[in-house]
């Protein structure tokens, strides 16, 4: 015998028990008793099928009758708590038993609750209520912390990126170099500081719309001249940050050359005037006995050098 049927409505709308006794009469009085409520209803009268129906139906609360032929309601209960998909599904017991070791014997095998034969109809309605709120009430709470994982991840991951040009925000590079430093602690780096030259001008002729188009222009032309390895970050408004792990002094000049050039020979139109860009860059390298702070300064050092040296130019700190 099995059949799933609708009944009734409250704030519980839609909550699934599953009802398991081998008396048809018991069944119905359970049935009687719970239409009222808008329960989605469905009917075994086996160990057997409650198993195979628990993993179909989904139920949120069983009630489970001791007394079965068969697999009882003991060794059901204790197959449903050892099976991945209904380990978490509420059980309150129906029997006729009531002596303390027959009680314990259910609390050991993963019921929740018992009520006892016959039926009375106020206890039985509010033992059902209670378990289903407090099954609603852990629902909700697993919910909710859910979405706020969910939007903790997302407010993490806005943290960690440059809106404006999709690369790594000043936190983002900090958490980065954290990073890639605790796993490889006894291995050199560059870095390479870059400053878009006039942007402020560019501003005041053009803009802070254009301001920005040269940007999001730079930060592309430094993404398409890194390795897969290499890390880019916007460090303030016109400067940016590459991390080159393992990579020689020599071997960061050279890449700071090149992304020197692709940016001289970049034009933006606006208006069909042509807007002139460079870049002014420090490069530094970095021993694994190096501070960084001390590493970033140098480097910081350099680029404010290229800029007084007329920028458009790149200038390679000196070996200590």
């Amino acid at each position: 015998m099995e059949h799933t049927m609708n009944a009734g409505s409250d704030d519980l709308a839609g909550m699934r028990i599953l009802l398991v006794d081998d008396v048809l009469q018991n069944i119905d009085v359970l049935y009687q008793t719970l239409k009222s409520k808008n329960y989605e209803l469905a009917v075994v009268n086996s160990g057997i099928k409650t198993l195979e129906v628990a993993s179909k139906f989904k139920p949120d609360l069983i009630l489970l009758d001791i007394m079965m032929p068969g697999m009882d309601g003991i060794e059901t209960c204790k197959k449903l708590k050892a099976n991945e998909s209904t380990k978490d599904i509420s059980i309150i017991f129906i029997t006729a038993k009531t002596e303390t070791a027959d009680v314990v014997e259910g609390f050991m095998a993963g019921g929740l609750d018992y009520i006892t034969k016959p039926f009375f109809l106020e206890e039985v309605l509010a033992r059902v209520t209670t378990h289903l709120k407090l099954k609603k009430l852990i629902r909700d709470k697993d919910n909710l912390i859910s979405e706020l994982q969910d939007t903790q991840e997302i407010l993490m991951k806005s943290a960690k990126t440059d809106l404006l040009t999709g690369l790594l925000s000043r936190f983002g590079m900090e958490e980065e170099l954290e990073r890639s430093r605790s796993q490889q602690p006894d291995k050199s780096f560059s870095i390479i500081l870059a400053d878009i030259d006039h942007i402020g001008k560019i501003n005041e002729g053009f803009g802070r719309k254009t301001g920005d188009q040269v940007i999001i222009r730079t930060a592309d032309i430094l993404r398409e001249n890194v390795r897969d390895d290499d890390r880019i970050g916007r460090w303030s408004s016109e400067e940016f940050f590459i991390f080159l792990p393992k990579t020689s002094i020599e071997d960061a000049k050279n890449l700071a050359e090149k992304i020197r050039l692709c940016i001289e020979q970049e034009r933006l139109n606006f208006n069909q005037k042509e807007i002139p860009l460079t870049l002014s860059l420090g490069v530094n390298t970095c021993l694994p006995e190096t501070e960084f702070d001390r590493c970033f300064i140098q480097a910081e050092e350099c680029l404010n050098e290229a800029k007084k040296l007329g920028r458009n130019r790149l200038v390679v700190a000196e070996s200590s």
